[in-house]
């Protein structure tokens, strides 16, 4: 999502009330439909080399980027 910081909430990837902890570590921005979402069944993980993954409520990875959901973007010549 493009949105910029400042439209966003920070969410814990752990809740809190699951003993997650409110630091970096733990942290996500995401933006107001986005973090929405996530509260409606959809889940994201941060990998050890700080890439995202995100998944539907249904358990199917979105795969986003080039040569992932298809060919890979033209660029401008």
């Amino acid at each position: 999502c493009a949105a910029p910081t400042w439209w966003c909430d920070v969410h814990h990837l752990l809740a809190w009330i699951d003993g997650g902890a409110t630091d970096l570590d733990n942290a996500a921005l995401l933006c107001e439909r986005h973090h929405t979402k996530v509260h409606h069944g959809f889940r994201v993980e941060r990998q050890p080399d700080g890439r995202w993954r995100t998944w539907r409520p249904d358990g199917t990875e979105i795969l986003t980027g080039p040569g992932r959901t298809g060919p890979p973007l033209a660029t401008a010549a």
